[in-house]
């Protein structure tokens, strides 16, 4: 394999396809490549402008066309069987069985426990370490325990109106 032109077939003093000595020195090679570079951005540079010069005629154009979609939406009403409220067809849930249902959520009450324990704990005189942190969560643990419970009363209602609709 030669090392000079990663080809087989031949070694670096045989290569006939790359020459043992530089044919330019590097600052003309790199003269060279920035003429290059030159040439490549003066190319791009063209193609750019040529496209914005399209773009522009093309903006032109459209703007030019009667835009009957803006005329329909100016003089129809939106109004549909899709947009329609939904209000009347609401079916009416009972409150109390949305409250057994959300009480029942397992998530309401793992933190309806934690905060019995924490209420159990607030009666103590001597508290370890880690019923002390479990006490300093309090509001955080009443708080996730409300979103928790919204959370449930609003899938309970959920459940309850398929259950009536079907």
């Amino acid at each position: 394999v030669c090392m000079r032109c990663r080809r087989a077939g031949h070694l670096a003093k045989d290569c006939q396809s790359l020459p043992f000595l530089r044919r330019q020195s590097v600052a003309e090679e790199r003269v060279q490549r920035q003429a290059q570079r030159a040439e490549n951005e003066k190319r791009f540079e063209a193609r750019k402008a040529e496209n914005e010069k399209k773009r522009a005629e093309f903006e032109s154009r459209k703007a030019a066309r009667p835009t009957k979609e803006a005329d329909k939406w100016e003089s129809y009403s939106t109004y549909t069987e899709s947009t329609a409220s939904s209000a009347g067809f609401v079916y009416e849930v009972d409150a109390a069985e949305v409250e057994r249902r959300a009480s029942m959520d397992r998530d309401v009450r793992k933190l309806a426990k934690v905060l019995r324990e924490i209420c159990k704990l607030e009666e103590c005189e001597h508290l370890e370490t880690l019923q002390a942190a479990k006490m300093a969560r309090k509001t955080e643990v009443e708080s996730e325990l409300e979103s928790a419970l919204g959370l449930a009363r609003a899938r309970a209602r959920h459940e309850l109106r398929r259950e009536r609709a079907v």
